[in-house]
């Protein structure tokens, strides 16, 4: 199966998925975090979350009225080969910029 390809922000959220978390968790971490740089919305964050869900990278369990998300094995995979990417991808742009 191929790996599916994810955005900053799929990875960014499915990053915070290493440890049982909620939604409304989810968005708390990356605010504070990132908050320069990204932001998410419940609309967002619930949409991006179906989108992994259907793709088989994280699971939840319902935990009274809340769902608790966590990754799985294949979201666990894909996750270590977006962070590799965007090593890769970092490096290049230093690079770049170092001999501009």
């Amino acid at each position: 199966m191929k790996t599916p390809e994810l955005t900053e922000l799929s990875t960014l959220i499915l990053s915070t998925l290493t440890q049982p978390i909620h939604g409304y968790d989810i968005m708390k971490m990356i605010e504070a975090d990132l908050s320069d740089f990204q932001t998410v919305g419940p609309a967002t964050l619930y949409t991006t979350l179906s989108k992994l869900l259907k793709a088989n990278l994280c699971t939840y369990t319902v935990d009274g009225k809340k769902k608790i998300y966590t990754i799985t094995p294949l979201g666990r995979e894909t996750l270590r080969k977006e962070i590799i990417k965007h090593e890769k991808m970092l490096t290049f742009m230093k690079e770049m910029q170092l001999e501009g």
